[in-house]
């Protein structure tokens, strides 16, 4: 059948063909010096045209196509030697692994695969391009298959030669040195054995968090974080069900792969699944009288309960049942991946599922430790942090050897929709060991796979699989060349930061020590769990049903002028004012619905109370105050995620002008709403403050603090606008966190100087483990010499742009003035890269040596500039040494 013959070519190329064509590949490469020339095409032909015993030889006719014509050629026996080898010593690459009817010129294959990885995968519009370009030309083919079908699998299987030929030159590379030796050994000794050093796998998949000679080099004992990486899902990435049952029609690739596999995902899930069937705490307790409930924290948790269900109920993420992506519909969900610091991709895992289920993340993060030395220490950062790490406790997710070595945090954009107790204890910016890692790696990864999205809805599962490797080596190699421009960023960021927070500190006028015992206060005040007594549970329950019905009424009054804009016929936009109608509504519904709830689980006495209290007019001022603050939180949280949902939405219909467009009319719309919000609390805060002089509040009230209209669209994580001052807490005499406000400030600065501190370490250890692999892995052999003096090349002008750029940061430790290249190979290196770079400035183009902006580029504008130009000025005068060191010598 077409299946079963399909995968027997399939078996014979993974298993026979690739194999056998990666020395005559990597000969090929040597001969035409890096596809710069083409042989031959018949010259390598030879005693491949003849049979060594008395038979009668089949001549092949295979249509070969070149960069500027096609033609059919029969010179290519079917005898002993394999037709791919044959057509491979041509220059060519077959379609077929016995009886190929096209031929591809090798150097059409590697355009097209460099093509591939910069726009969308399209073979179909490229073969009709190709042939309409042929066709004009008088080349007409012939082909016994259709030129899509054929060029495809050429186009493919040279793919994975190309990978498997790479792998090939850096294991044999790697198999030179004595410490990549070690690590194997003990990888490969058995499953038991402890590493010294992260595997070799980590190592190849970011040197600079994992490589080095040795990783406990001048480690700071005080902070906790050895490294640090980023856990997050996408569900944009889709591949739909296949009726025909697509794993069999596309069979697997040989080629190695960041996929977490399928096997240890299930494990991972049945293993959540047992926890928590028979974890403690899994039986649901019955429903308490308001006065003995009472908030707590849980085993291992730096925030109380309540906080935590507060995020729980802001994040869709951290609801496992919300269904992001139809099962029905869709084979493939989405991916999850877990990055490092440098946005160096380390796993990926296919998700199969509707929502986003932990058990993804927890294999994602045993996968890694398995690669860890027992003592080293991680920083994950994930949107949902804090319910990761609730859930992990809990319910004993994870082994307490591999949990007691996480310090969770939570990415710097999603930090804001958290609870504040909350963002206080897991932000970056103030937990110690994070430096300045944003830990939003995987949204700038989702950011460079949007391309992929439309093909890969409709491929195969093991085609989907090989696409995304590809695409992540594409984006390993950006990164290894842009690793020194990376550090140098981030070294100038880093002192600009700092110094602000010196200037600032001297400014204020505070000690240090202070200043940390003040932050160490309010942490422990603001984390604190709720009172426990059942008087206070009984007001905080009242209160709560007094906030609610306000928030009620709020909600019914923006219906009512909803439908009164409908009536009128006052709506610009239906679509927008049907959203924000059905949205009121349903927000209305969930309030009153929530307040009935609560209302049924008041006792009577509490409910007299209730009656009570709705006619003290300085509560009823307060609960008005405390329903404005809820709402203008919400409002806020909402607008800051509204750019990354309208991005969304409308990256695939208007172009980035539209979009831009859109996107400030929207929020600009939006922006009376929320002042108006303020002005009428502040109204509130005044009449507050009134009630206290009159002597008409309770004793010891304290009026909560207005909100300044200025800087609050940035939501700061400092502002004002997160601190209840005056509409929860009741103290006597405020502490000087809270009354002064040069303490918070300098709690701020003090916090950000630790940070910057931190990465200015991290960064100079980098520098240093950069240079060391330099080092090592500069090395010339007898064997594949052509290939390592081609990688000795590359490597040389990596040490040019590499040195230059990290020399403003000091070394960690001692270190070598060299970098391991021999002058003479620098000298060569920095010549071509001189007269490349004086050829382009006659051009009248600008140098500039690529990397993909992140969120932070925005955050150092300047600074790049300067450093390219300072760089480019360092890199001729190294020309002009080298060229000196040559004349002497």
């Amino acid at each position: 059948s077409g299946l079963q013959k399909k995968q027997n070519q399939w078996r014979r190329w993974s298993e026979k063909i690739i194999p056998s064509l990666i020395t005559p590949y990597l000969v090929y490469i040597r001969r035409s010096v890096s596809l710069q020339c083409a042989p031959d095409l018949h010259s390598s032909l030879g005693d491949n045209s003849h049979c060594d015993g008395f038979c009668r030889l089949r001549l092949l006719a295979v249509t070969c196509v070149l960069f500027d014509r096609a033609f059919c050629s029969s010179t290519f026996p079917v005898a002993s030697v394999p037709v791919p080898l044959q057509l491979m010593m041509c220059g060519l690459f077959a379609c077929a692994p016995v009886t190929p009817s096209l031929a591809v010129d090798i150097r059409v294959l590697e355009l097209v695969n460099k093509l591939f990885t910069w726009m969308t995968p399209n073979s179909t519009a490229w073969c009709e391009a190709l042939e309409t370009f042929l066709n004009e030309r008088g080349y007409k083919l012939n082909t016994k298959d259709s030129l899509r079908r054929c060029f495809s699998n050429a186009y493919h299987w040279y793919a994975v030669l190309t990978i498997m030929a790479s792998d090939y030159v850096t294991k044999f590379v790697h198999s030179r040195h004595p410490s990549e030796q070690n690590v194997s050994s003990e990888e490969t000794s058995g499953t038991l054995q402890v590493l010294s050093q992260p595997s070799t796998y980590l190592h190849s998949r970011c040197l600079l968090c994992f490589g080095g000679n040795d990783w406990r080099d001048h480690r700071d004992p005080g902070i906790k974080v050895d490294c640090v990486v980023c856990v997050d899902a996408c569900f944009t990435q889709k591949r739909s069900n296949n009726p025909r049952n697509g794993r069999t029609q596309d069979p697997p690739n040989p080629t190695p792969t960041v996929f977490v596999p399928e096997c240890d995902v299930k494990a991972m899930e049945d293993h959540v699944s047992a926890c928590r069937r028979g974890g403690a705490g899994t039986s649901k307790r019955p429903r308490q009288p308001v006065e003995e409930v009472h908030d707590s924290y849980e085993k291992g948790m730096r925030i109380p309960v309540s906080v935590l269900d507060g995020c729980s109920e802001s994040f869709v993420a951290a609801d496992e049942k919300h269904q992001k992506a139809s099962t029905r519909f869709f084979a493939d969900t989405g991916l999850m991946a877990l990055l490092c610091r440098h946005d160096r991709v380390l796993w990926l895992v296919n998700m199969t599922s509707a929502g986003e289920k932990q058990h993804y993340a927890l294999a994602l993060v045993k996968r890694l430790f398995e690669h860890l030395p027992p003592d080293m220490m991680v920083g994950l950062l994930y949107d949902i942090g804090c319910q990761l790490e609730h859930s992990c406790r809990k319910w004993s997710l994870l082994d307490d050897s591999i949990l007691s070595r996480i310090s969770f945090g939570i990415s710097v954009f999603h930090v804001y929709g958290h609870q504040w107790p909350c963002q206080i204890v897991y932000h970056p910016r103030k937990r110690v060991g994070f430096g300045l890692s944003d830990g939003e790696g995987c949204e700038r990864l989702w950011s460079a796979l949007k391309h992929l999205i439309s093909v890969l809805r409709v491929s195969g599962y093991h085609q989907w699989l090989f696409v995304l490797d590809m695409q992540v080596r594409h984006l390993d190699l950006k990164s290894f060349e842009a690793s020194g421009q990376w550090l140098v960023r981030k070294w100038m960021l880093c002192q600009k930061k700092k110094q602000v927070a010196l200037e600032g500190l001297t400014e204020v006028g505070i000690e240090e020590e202070i200043l940390r015992e003040e932050w160490a206060a309010q942490v422990a005040h603001q984390t604190k769990p709720l009172a426990r007594e059942s008087k206070n549970k009984a007001a905080e329950a009242i209160a709560g049903v007094l906030m609610l019905e306000k928030t009620l009424e709020s909600y019914q009054t923006i219906i009512h002028d909803l439908e009164r804009r409908l009536i009128n016929n006052n709506v610009d936009d239906v679509t927008t004012f049907n959203i924000q109608l059905d949205d009121a509504r349903a927000r209305y519904a969930k309030s009153a619905d929530t307040l009935a709830r609560r209302r049924a689980a008041l006792g009577i006495s509490q409910r007299a109370d209730l009656q009570q209290l709705k006619k003290d007019a300085y509560l009823q001022v307060h609960m008005n105050a405390r329903a404005l603050k809820a709402r203008l939180h919400d409002r806020l949280r909402q607008r800051k995620f509204e750019l990354e949902k309208l991005e969304r939405s409308y990256r695939n219909t208007v172009n980035e002008l539209n979009l831009r467009s859109h996107t400030e009319t929207s929020i600009k719309r939006r922006e009376p709403t929320i002042l108006k919000i303020v002005s009428t609390y502040n109204t509130l805060c005044d009449q507050l403050y009134a009630m206290i002089r009159q002597r008409k509040a309770p004793p010891g009230a304290i009026a909560p603090l207005h909100i300044s209209c200025q800087g609050i669209f940035q939501l700061d994580v400092d502002n004002e606008i997160w601190q209840d001052v005056g509409l929860e807490d009741k103290i006597a005499d405020p502490p000087p966190w809270l009354a002064d406000n040069n303490v918070p400030h300098g709690i701020r600065l003090l916090l950000d100087h630790d940070r910057c501190v931190e990465e200015e370490n991290r960064l100079s250890r980098e520098r240093c483990v950069m240079q060391e692999w330099m080092i090592t892995d500069i090395m010339i052999d007898d064997d594949m010499a052509f290939h390592l003096e081609k990688r000795a090349v590359q490597l040389s002008l990596a040490c040019i742009e590499w040195e230059s750029r990290v020399r403003p940061i000091p070394s960690a430790w001692e270190i070598p003035n060299s970098w391991g290249p021999l002058p003479n190979d620098i000298a060569c290196a920095a010549h071509s890269l001189h007269h490349a770079m004086t050829a382009r400035s006659l051009n009248g183009d600008i140098l500039e040596l690529s990397e993909e902006d992140d969120d932070s580029a925005s955050l150092d504008a300047g600074v790049g500039d300067e450093v390219d130009l300072m760089a480019e000025v360092e890199e001729v005068a190294y020309v002009h040494e080298y060229r000196i060191v040559d004349s002497d010598s």
